[in-house]
């Protein structure tokens, strides 16, 4: 193997293939970046036997290709040595006893490298039925809901985004039991089988970091215990959570006492204020007493004090309602939401509270609110 490469272009493809090494692999190799050079490109895979990248550099974009070939080199060290390499210009030559020689016009190293032979035989398939979605809309799609997963590792099913799908409706769901977002889309195609499958949050949120806005295809490959994304050079592979997600539709109220509209920025910052004074409790619970045309969100805590703040709502309902929330899951919920108005739908202080853009019917956000007696 012998060839020569621009810097930024192999940094950006090392950056995304490194996503897949895993923290906690109990096999050494899979600790290495896997590369593999033809005539016609440079093939770069990594793997922690749960996610797997593959992105192909073509041709066009490295400066040279002497000698084709393979090499498995540590991920420890070479987004390092490629990131400080102090030329624009780098050059890869494999030498004798499986060692890489990078080097540029004025420094060098040399690394040991895996041997070969020793790499799993891991395949990214593709399937007979893909699902096509714009990068603009999977990205917005994933951060809108992700937010919401659970953290607890007991409750395995709940560290993963619910993806469904039936004929040309796609949801996407994720809930922790104690806050849910669901997104809701129509597909241009009717898939022919249902798909209801959970993919782990940490998968999910690494491909969302290389999705871009460019209004670019994003090809997903959906297997029984596996999903495969194809997108511009890169090839995402994940293994699926193993279990049934709870149906949570019935979690989601279809009638309300109050149906409260207000200024999405007004509401987040009078909340983020008022969390201020909360820091100190469990979950930051704010207070919220909607009466009439007048909210008011409150907080308090004994060793620092109190504060409270008034802003004004539109209310189909006069009665007077207290009711008390986690500022964290509220702040969280309208930080994904893009317009300028939204709607809190509420039945009492003991019922969910969902969250809901004025103008956006597809993104449903929820949380329960916290009994403070």
């Amino acid at each position: 193997m012998k060839f020569v490469i621009d810097k930024n272009i192999l940094l950006e493809a090392l950056t995304n293939v490194s996503r897949a090494i895993g923290t906690r692999t109990t096999i050494p190799i899979l600790n290495g970046i896997k590369f593999d050079l033809s005539n016609d490109s440079l093939s770069l895979f990594a793997s922690d036997s749960e996610l797997s990248i593959r992105i192909k550099i073509e041709e066009k974009n490295i400066k040279k290709i002497e000698k084709t070939g393979s090499i498995i080199i540590s991920s420890k060290y070479i987004l390092d040595i490629i990131r400080k390499m102090p030329s624009d210009i780098i050059n890869f030559e494999l030498e004798e006893n499986n060692k890489i020689h990078i080097y540029t016009d004025n420094n060098e190293y040399v690394l040991n490298c895996y041997d070969l032979n020793d790499y799993p035989n891991i395949a990214i398939d593709e399937s007979k039925e893909p699902i096509v979605l714009k990068d603009e809309l999977l990205k917005s799609m994933i951060n809108e809901t992700s937010y919401a997963v659970s953290t607890q590792e007991a409750r395995l099913l709940f560290t993963g985004v619910n993806l469904k799908i039936a004929g040309d409706s796609l949801e996407c769901i994720a809930t922790d039991s104690y806050r849910l977002a669901k997104k809701s889309i129509k597909l241009d195609n009717i898939i022919t089988n249902a798909i209801n499958i959970i993919i782990p949050a940490r998968s999910i949120n690494e491909l969302e970091k290389m999705l871009t806005t460019d209004g670019e295809d994003v090809i997903i490959h959906v297997f029984n215990n596996k999903i495969m994304f194809k997108y511009k050079n890169i090839e995402f592979q994940t293994n699926l959570l193993s279990g049934q997600y709870p149906d949570t539709n019935h979690f989601i109220p279809s009638e309300f006492a109050y149906i409260i509209n207000l200024d999405l920025k007004q509401f987040n910052d009078a909340v983020d204020r008022a969390s201020l004074l909360a820091q100190s409790k469990e979950k930051n619970i704010v207070r919220v007493e909607v009466n009439d045309k007048l909210m008011t969100i409150s907080s308090s805590a004994s060793e620092i004090g109190t504060t409270d703040e008034k802003i004004a709502i539109e209310c189909n309902n006069k009665e007077r309602l207290d009711i008390a929330f986690s500022s964290r899951y509220m702040l969280e919920a309208l930080k994904v939401i893009k317009d300028n108005n939204i709607l809190l739908l509420m039945n009492g202080d003991d019922k969910p509270i969902l969250i809901k853009s004025v103008d956006d019917e597809s993104l449903i956000e929820l949380i329960l609110p916290v009994k403070t007696y």
